[in-house]
C-alpha cells in the first residue's frame, strides 16, 4: 500500500489539474457531453478500451479475463444547476451550473489512480 507521504507530487499536481478543470466546465446530468470526451481521450491516450454508452456514460474495461475477480469504479460525472458565488481562479465558467457536489474531484482521483 503507498503511504502517503510516498506519493510523486506530479501525481498530485495533475489531479488538481483534471479537477480543477472539470470544475471550470461543468455540465448537468445527461449533458454531459464534453466531460465525457474529456474521459475518453484521457483513457484512449493511456491506453485503455472504453465507449460512450447512452449519450454521455463512459464506459472503460481494464482487465478482461475470467481469471480474476471483476470489480467496478464508478463515478459520477454530473453538475447541479447552481449558480457559483465563488471567486477563485478555476470557478464555473458554465452560467448556472457548478460543481457542488465533488463529482469534478471524484472523476480526477478515479482518472488518476
Amino acid at each position: 500500500m503507498i503511504k502517503c507521504n510516498e506519493i510523486d507530487n506530479s501525481l498530485i499536481r495533475e489531479v488538481i489539474k483534471v479537477r480543477r478543470y472539470l470544475h471550470q466546465y461543468p455540465e448537468i446530468s445527461e449533458k454531459e457531453y464534453n466531460t465525457s470526451k474529456l474521459i475518453g481521450k484521457y483513457l484512449d491516450d493511456i491506453g485503455i478500451e472504453n465507449k460512450i454508452i447512452g449519450e454521455t456514460g463512459v464506459v472503460a474495461t481494464l482487465i478482461n479475463d475470467l481469471n480474476y475477480q471483476t470489480i467496478a469504479l464508478r463515478a459520477e460525472i454530473d453538475a447541479l444547476p447552481i449558480d457559483e458565488k465563488n471567486t477563485f481562479e478555476y470557478k464555473s465558467k458554465n452560467k448556472g451550473v457548478m460543481h457542488a457536489c465533488g463529482h469534478d474531484g471524484i472523476v480526477a482521483t478515479v482518472l488518476k489512480n
